[in-house]
């Protein structure tokens, strides 16, 4: 397990400093392979990260974008995690780059992996920074406790990129990208913000079962590093 920790007095201090390191990783991907892939969490934590990051002035139009995850709803819905990415960061200089989504139209996340799988497969791989997000439940991306389909995404033997989740008494089923598809990426980052997500870390890095704290499987992970970026 390797962990790379920054603490930040402020969200803006967090902001300001991951917004230019993110820049900077995409633009020397850029520099060396031509494009540059970012996949990303949705939820509210990110949404200043997104803004600052739309502001600074990068070749976007070699940037691809995608998502971690997704609710299984279309773009028009307000719990889209796609339509939170075009709002806040498809926008001023980055709004040149491409937006890659999970929902396509099929009416379950369970009946759609295989064609989600390919889709992914031909346009973000491999990806360059994965920028992910975590619960108070232990969950991150839709890696859910106990849900239906962990077990799936969490084999990194499985060379599925994305498979479907359900969570007893949510009222989507998801699509997620799968750990072996997180650990694969080549810088992953943990953006979190609050005591109560400090606590849930803190909790998340004791010895425990997986399946009850899904984030553990990229902390505890020995095949990649994960940066976690943190402010009260």
């Amino acid at each position: 397990m390797a962990l790379i920790n920054r603490e930040f007095a402020t969200p803006q201090a967090l902001v300001d400093e991951l917004s230019m390191t993110i820049a900077s990783r995409l633009e020397c991907a850029i520099q060396q392979q031509g494009h540059a892939s970012l996949a990303v969490s949705g939820g509210s934590t990110p949404g200043p990260l997104f803004n600052a990051l739309s502001l600074i002035d990068l070749p976007w139009a070699q940037v691809v974008i995608s998502l971690v995850d997704e609710r299984w709803v279309d773009e028009n819905h307000p719990d889209s995690n796609a339509a939170m990415v075009r709002r806040n960061l498809l926008k001023n200089y980055a709004s040149t780059s491409r937006l890659v989504t999970m929902k396509i139209n099929e009416a379950d996340a369970f009946v759609a992996q295989k064609k989600v799988n390919h889709l992914l497969e031909n346009s973000i791989l491999p990806l360059d920074i994965v920028l992910l997000g975590m619960g108070t439940d232990g969950h991150t991306a839709s890696l859910f406790p106990d849900a239906e389909g962990l077990a799936q995404a969490l084999d990194v033997d499985d060379t599925a990129i994305c498979c479907g989740i359900r969570v007893t008494g949510m009222p989507y089923t998801r699509m997620t990208l799968t750990l072996r598809t997180l650990l694969n990426a080549r810088c992953r980052i943990l953006h979190i913000q609050g005591m109560s997500k400090k606590q849930t870390l803190l909790k998340a890095l004791e010895p425990g079962p997986i399946a009850k704290m899904p984030v553990k499987a990229v902390l505890e992970s020995a095949l990649a590093d994960t940066e976690i970026y943190y402010s009260p």
